[in-house]
């Protein structure tokens, strides 16, 4: 017999949890209200383009985009094509070289710099030069220059000419000039290199130093360089800049998440369109996907690439009132267009994760009990000094452990304990969604206590397990209603007799099209869902934001929230009654799971929650009074057909 000391421990133990996740997730809210300001850039060649295109210099332009919003000047590390391209040098061969016989060629001989299968880029001005023989030499071995003649500069490489094609060779004088003029930031977009060097990676980037507007480093590449051993290297150049990199949305890079965590998560989340998708996209569009990117992922950059095919007179002017548009969009959203933020760390302790993890641990145990399972006492003991082993051990991956624990748990406490056999009326049904709702909500509390932490909320990390957070709870729910509802009796016999029942067509039709709504469920869960969204969805999503703010998760107000106050309404009579219960316990697992993206501000999450709700039952009420109509209609036509 338990002592009774025990389940009065187990509700302190949740309630002491509850107020330390309360308090982690309040730190949060505080750090995203103060994590405000946006950088709104446009790429220098872009610019330039424009200016070309309208016939005006192009720091005018520039100075034009300040005033509407535009706060930064994107500039990409040339390669040599880029440079030759521009006029600022050439490229050619040690053969082409003697066969084109320049003036000064034997001067150039003479100093032994003359080799038919070495690469030789030439230029007339001297700090290009320098430039490039900096570059050459930190990225490459034996670059050498020469002055064979007054005003000519040369550099020798024997470098590949393929590794050439894709070396990054620094950042010309011109666009940083010119974009400090107009009173714009500069962030720059360096290339990668093989065979990075700790001593290379700080030739390469010192020049980096002289740029007083820069406001943030961002790769060109999915490979740093230097990764994987030369990272903290790379870190403490980076620090020496003083200004953050940029993690750059849906083009993962290895090794920028643990550049990220080596610079103290000083990490800016860029946004842009690229200019394949761009053409798909009207200005209304882009704009309405610049301001989600900003609002509720926390992009603190955001890259503009024009219009250039708007059918429009003055293109100039349509870019130009669409960075103004994009400005007042966000400040609408209570954002501030300047140099972007970084993000604080939150205020956290380990003891407080430590009162959190006893809270999950709490409630796991009160599910026990109401199942009836095993001696709570002992599992207390071996639970706590396990998580408390593990905390020291391993404290992100044991946080990350719990928080799946969490999400996992309280749904199915939520459901077990909230679903009942007897029907209920339909303002207590919609009642029984709220108090469920709340016990599920427990999980997603916990985890956004275990997570509350600026690497979660700038993707440098991850919440792990993903599709079992969202199929494990269904797991529970309808192991524990198969074989505790109904009849006291032995699992084995429960099963033997629910296997040698005969199936009616109508229940195997609906249990067949239950597996492709829980298929189709597990498809679209995690980042990778949003590939199968389909034209129409994005449409009805477009409509949703515009008129709630916020949109609500389809499968919770369409799906999950209907089918659960369905089943309040109607009661749990028996096990046909399960393929509504796993429809219901799909809401509750989306609402909690929603709160699993942590890069998204707190405060949109709990909007997403309450307009999924209010939504969820008006549809629920419109699904009984239809069910209630059918039924009326059944008996009617049917009035011997009680199945």
């Amino acid at each position: 017999m338990k002592q009774r000391w025990y389940p009065l421990l187990l509700v302190v133990l949740l309630l002491a949890g509850i107020i330390a996740a309360g308090a982690a997730g309040w730190q949060r809210y505080r750090v995203e209200a103060a994590f405000r300001q946006v950088e709104v850039a446009m790429p220098y060649d872009e610019l330039s383009r424009l200016a070309r295109l309208s016939g005006q210099d192009t720091v005018e332009v520039m100075r034009l985009f300040r005033e509407r919003g535009l706060t930064t000047v994107l500039v990409k590390e040339p390669t040599a094509d880029d440079l030759r391209r521009a006029g600022e040098m050439a490229i050619m061969t040690g053969q082409e070289l003697l066969l084109m016989s320049p003036p000064w060629l034997g001067q150039l001989q003479a100093g032994g710099g003359l080799a038919p299968s070495d690469t030789y880029l030439l230029t007339t001005r001297e700090k290009t030069f320098q430039r490039l023989l900096v570059q050459l030499r930190a990225k490459t071995s034996g670059a050498q220059g020469y002055r064979p003649a007054p005003g000519v500069y040369v550099v020798r490489t024997p470098a590949d000419p393929g590794l050439l094609a894709q070396l990054g060779l620094g950042f010309p004088e011109e666009p940083l000039q010119e974009s400090a003029r107009a009173g714009l930031l500069v962030a720059v977009q360096v290339r990668s290199w093989p065979g990075a060097t700790a001593r290379g990676i700080e030739q390469a980037l010192a020049p980096l130093k002289d740029i007083p507007n820069l406001s943030v480093l961002a790769f060109n590449d999915d490979t740093l360089p230097g990764y994987p051993q030369k990272l903290r290297a790379l870190a403490r150049v980076i620090e020496q800049l003083g200004v953050p990199v940029a993690q750059i949305e849906f083009f993962p890079q290895k090794g920028l998440n643990t550049l990220g965590i080596l610079l103290d998560k000083q990490v800016v989340r860029l946004h842009s369109i690229s200019p394949g998708e761009l053409g798909r996209y009207t200005p209304t569009g882009a704009l309405e996907r610049y301001r989600l990117a900003a609002a509720e992922r926390n992009m603190r950059l955001l890259l503009v690439r024009p219009f250039t095919a708007t059918g429009g007179q003055d293109l100039l002017q349509e870019n130009l009132d669409f960075v103004g548009r994009l400005k007042a969009g966000l400040q609408l959203e209570g954002l501030v267009v300047g140099r972007a933020s970084t993000l604080p760390a939150v205020p956290t302790s380990r003891i407080g994760f430590f009162v959190m993890g006893l809270g999950v641990i709490a409630g796991t145990l009160i599910l026990a009990g109401r199942l009836g399972l095993c001696r709570g006492e002992i599992w207390l003991l071996l639970l706590t000094a396990a998580w408390a082993g593990l905390l020291v051990v391993a404290p992100v991956p044991a946080r990350k452990l719990m928080a799946l624990a969490a999400v996992i748990i309280f749904p199915g406490l939520a459901l077990i304990t909230g679903v009942r056999a007897r029907g209920s009326s339909i303002l207590e049904s919609a009642g029984l969604l709220l108090s469920t709702t709340l016990v599920s909500l427990l999980g997603a509390l916990f985890m956004v206590g275990l997570l509350a932490d600026a690497g979660f909320m700038l993707k440098l990390d991850q919440f792990s397990g993903v599709k079992v957070a969202h199929l494990a709870p269904l797991l529970l729910v309808a192991g524990v209603f198969f074989f505790l509802s109904g009849p006291a009796e032995p699992a084995a016999k429960r099963l033997h007799r629910t296997l040698d029942q005969p199936v009616l067509v109508k229940w195997a039709v609906l249990t067949a099209l239950l597996l492709v709504v829980l298929a189709v469920y597990l498809v679209r869960t995690g980042n990778e869902g949003e590939a199968v969204t389909t034209a129409l969805e994005l449409k009805f999503r477009g409509l949703l934001d515009a008129l709630l703010g916020v949109r609500p998760r389809t499968k919770e107000f369409l799906l999950g929230h209907p089918a659960l106050m369905l089943l309040f309404y109607t009661g749990y009579r028996d096990n046909r009654f399960l393929p509504l219960l796993l429809l219901g316990a799909i809401g509750q697992v989306s609402l909690v799971n929603t709160f699993a993206h942590i890069h998204t501000p707190l405060l949109v999450s709990l909007v997403r929650l309450v307009n999924g709700l209010v939504l969820g039952m008006l549809v629920g009420l419109a699904v009984i009074l239809v069910v209630n109509l059918a039924g009326k209609w059944w008996r009617r036509f049917f009035p011997g057909d009680s199945q």
